[in-house]
């Protein structure tokens, strides 16, 4: 059977339920993932990391200290099924997979539905490598190599970006119009970031890109 690739997205989760079955370092590390992204994090497992535990005492996560049992996937958006055992971590995709959730199963990438690709990440500038499985080491060298290109000036760049876009909708009515000036200020943005030149100002900008256009 010829392996399709994943359908790339980025997924909204803050506020959304996520299982995790499982509370070793596996599971510590996707959860840190989780948290950042806004996400009701529930843990099942016996154990967990002393990370984890810090996480429960803490109010950020939700712990049931005990075996997984059926019916704790309900209402979850994404389950993760970490454990040791391919039979607990079968349950659980089972279960996860009949109450409506996505399932990742770290020893069966397989049989997952999602994978977590390598992040690099620059305030909202989120890049994702993935070779679909293919070689870790690969992702962790393209990851090295791409982290050249995230520098702090792509944090600003996005932020001057969104505010430029705030002002514009306030300002501009027509659709198309708004969109083409937009993707012109942010290919001189841009320039000006690749030059290491300030960025320039979107109320000067427009102003300018006005006089040259009437």
């Amino acid at each position: 059977m010829t392996h399709m690739p994943y359908y790339p997205m980025m997924l909204a989760i803050a506020g959304r339920r996520c299982v995790i079955v499982g509370g070793g370092n596996v599971a510590t590390r996707k959860i840190r993932y989780l948290i950042a992204s806004g996400a009701e994090v529930t843990v099942v497992s016996p154990t967990l990391t002393p990370e984890l535990r810090h996480l429960v005492q803490e109010g950020t996560i939700v712990h049931l200290e005990r075996e997984y049992a059926c019916g704790d996937t309900e209402g979850a958006l994404l389950v993760f099924a970490l454990t040791d055992c391919a039979d607990v971590n079968e349950r659980a995709a089972a279960d996860a997979r009949r109450d409506g959730a996505l399932v990742n199963l770290t020893d069966a990438p397989e049989q997952s539905d999602f994978a977590n690709p390598g992040v690099l990440q620059q305030g909202a500038v989120q890049v994702a490598v993935s070779t679909g499985g293919a070689s870790p080491t690969l992702t962790r060298l393209l990851m090295q190599k791409l982290s050249v290109l995230m520098d702090e000036g792509l944090a600003e760049l996005a932020e001057h970006l969104l505010q430029a876009r705030h002002e514009a909708q306030a300002s501009l009515s027509d659709d198309k119009a708004r969109h083409q000036v937009l993707r012109q200020y942010a290919d001189h943005c841009w320039h000006a970031h690749e030059l290491g030149e300030p960025l320039p100002e979107w109320s000067a900008w427009i102003q300018q890109f006005n006089s040259s256009h009437r």
